[in-house]
């Protein structure tokens, strides 16, 4: 599922985020990433969701190129759309997403500094800890050469000093070195004088978001954007 669970239509209500910053009075752009429901070559055929997610990586890679780049390119179209809309305020744009969703956050958030403040849930895991521990990559971040020179505490250095709360899970393997990656990145936020504006909330469990982790999350972002000062 793309854009249909993140507004509340179908599939996990603790994924329906949309719904809730709707209610608060925010502007809420859920685009499907490329693969994800609308943007599915072929809807019909079961259990390929994986091999075109696989093909246009590989693809990409043979061209010299990347899916991350496809992916941050669509992504940064959605913040120049919310930019351009004279309804929002280009100043307190926000980016939220969990799993997959929260990996995009951290390279996104890491390169476009229209992003004032940003949540990633459950996606704080360095290259070298999946590798150690035999867990998967998202297919995005198989990023020729990049594991050579950055990992993931260098896209939240990147992010510094503006806001950002990484949301992780003791049992969860897709989190699971979270407090050594806010760990790492805290040094860079230290330079700015900015230590405050990173913010990491651990939980027991598992991968699968929980009601407490969605409400916390929805309340941060709501005051945020209350208090943010840029």
């Amino acid at each position: 599922m793309g854009k249909s669970e993140v507004c509340g239509l179908a599939g996990n209500p603790l994924q329906a985020f949309g719904p809730e910053l709707a209610k608060k009075g925010f502007v809420v752009l859920a685009p499907d990433s490329i693969c994800f429901e609308e943007r599915r070559q072929d809807t019909q055929v079961e259990g390929f969701d994986f091999w075109q997610h696989f093909n246009e990586m590989c693809y990409r890679i043979i061209k010299g190129e990347c899916l991350m780049k496809k992916v941050l390119n669509d992504a940064m179209n959605g913040i120049t759309l919310l930019s351009n809309l004279t309804y929002v305020n280009n100043k307190k744009i926000s980016t939220l997403g969990h799993s997959y969703g929260g990996n995009t956050v951290l390279f996104l958030s890491a390169l476009d500094e229209r992003i004032a403040y940003s949540c990633a849930s459950g996606s704080a895991c360095t290259y070298e800890n999946r590798m150690i521990n035999n867990i998967g990559i998202e297919m995005a971040s198989v990023i020729p050469n990049f594991h050579g020179k950055y990992d993931i505490y260098d896209l939240v250095s990147c992010i510094a000093p503006r806001q950002l709360l990484i949301v992780s899970a003791e049992d969860d393997k897709y989190s699971k070195d979270a407090s050594y990656i806010v760990g790492k990145a805290s040094r860079t936020y230290l330079e700015y004088d900015a230590l405050q504006n990173l913010y990491h909330k651990r939980y027991p469990g598992g991968h699968e978001l929980t009601k407490e982790r969605f409400d916390f999350i929805i309340e941060w972002i709501d005051s945020n954007a209350k208090h943010y000062v840029v």
